[in-house]
């Protein structure tokens, strides 16, 4: 007796197999998962990299007012590169690596343990090189290569994140509270690899391919400041403007990228004397030849659209030489 089943025949699985296909890859283009994880990654170092720096500011303050000011160490007592001659490549890399003592906590010291080298910080680590007698900060006049990756990573944070940290550089900032005289600003770029050691590994942004090495500058005052493509990327992270008290309307009603909020905040004007995000700390080129931050001409053609194309909010227009009334409030802060 013939028992008849019914079944597939080639073509037909031939079919199916190519419609999943299809709608797999349609589906990994939309979703894109590497995409949808840099906003947080992003914000989360960002925010890391700022508490730290606001603690070692006032950890330099309480060394300062309190009873043990004689007997502490010189480089306690401000924040690191206050001291420093951004000229002086020597004092350059010392401040990077105080600065690299000062954000990390070294897993392998022992805190309670006075002989044991420890050095106190704020970003826990699994893999620590700041006291390393071999530790090179990147050079300040040369982008991130592959062996850079490989040899001079600051240290790991415990979520995988790879810190790496130039030799401190300086930058002449026209300060509209003063007459614009041009003041010094110190800073040092750390840069972020904000998923590890996987793949693409790459500084250089294009709208279609975001970078996962980011660069963040964190000034000597302990400001930080985003930079790079995440400051014409929203893909990495938006803010609102915060106008005045006075105003009717609490934040911006449209997200917008960093740099576009910059120039509708402050005007393109500088405020160095202030802790808010300026102008140019957060996009200017290095002198020697540019390639600091900005690694791509697509980027270039991006933050030159943005400077070109905004304007100041009317809300936040001041009269030279008063403070500003605007600032920036990332999204992941705003409750609506």
């Amino acid at each position: 007796m013939n028992i008849k089943t019914k079944a597939f025949t080639i073509p037909e699985l031939l079919i199916f197999l190519t419609i999943v296909g299809v709608i797999s890859v349609f589906m990994l283009t939309i979703i894109k998962p590497g995409e949808k994880y840099l906003p947080y990654a992003y914000y989360s170092v960002y925010t890391a990299l700022s508490e730290a720096a606001f603690n070692i500011r006032e950890d330099a303050l309480d060394v300062n007012n309190g009873d043990n000011n004689n007997t502490a160490k010189e480089e306690d007592k401000v924040f690191p590169g206050v001291k420093a001659d951004a000229n002086n490549q020597t004092e350059a890399q010392d401040a990077a690596r105080e600065l690299c003592k000062k954000l990390a906590i070294d897993p392998d010291s022992d805190p309670d343990n006075a002989n044991s080298g420890f050095e106190y910080g704020y970003i826990n680590t699994t893999e620590y090189f700041c006291s390393a007698a071999n530790f090179k900060p990147l050079s300040l006049t040369s982008n991130i290569t592959e062996n850079d990756l490989n040899t001079k990573m600051a240290f790991r944070a415990t979520n995988s994140m790879r810190f790496y940290i130039s030799e401190m550089g300086s930058v002449s900032v026209p300060d509209n509270m003063n007459g614009n005289v041009e003041q010094t600003v110190k800073y040092f770029v750390v840069w972020v690899d904000l998923n590890g050691d996987r793949r693409p590994n790459i500084t250089a942004w294009t709208q279609k391919k975001p970078a996962d090495i980011v660069p963040f500058i964190i000034t000597t005052s302990g400001t930080v400041i985003p930079a790079g493509a995440p400051i014409v990327d929203p893909r990495y992270t938006t803010v609102r403007i915060q106008y005045p008290l006075d105003s009717t309307l609490k934040y911006s009603a449209e997200s917008l990228t960093f740099l576009d909020a910059q120039v509708r905040a402050y005007n393109k004007k500088e405020y160095p004397s202030y802790e808010l995000y300026s102008i140019s700390n957060s996009r200017f080129t290095d002198g020697t030849n540019g390639k600091v931050l900005y690694t791509s001409e697509e980027f270039n053609t991006k933050r030159s659209s943005i400077l070109n194309g905004s304007a100041v909010d009317d809300r936040c227009k001041v009269n030279d030489g008063e403070p500003p009334q605007c600032t920036l409030i990332f999204d992941e802060n705003v409750k609506y």
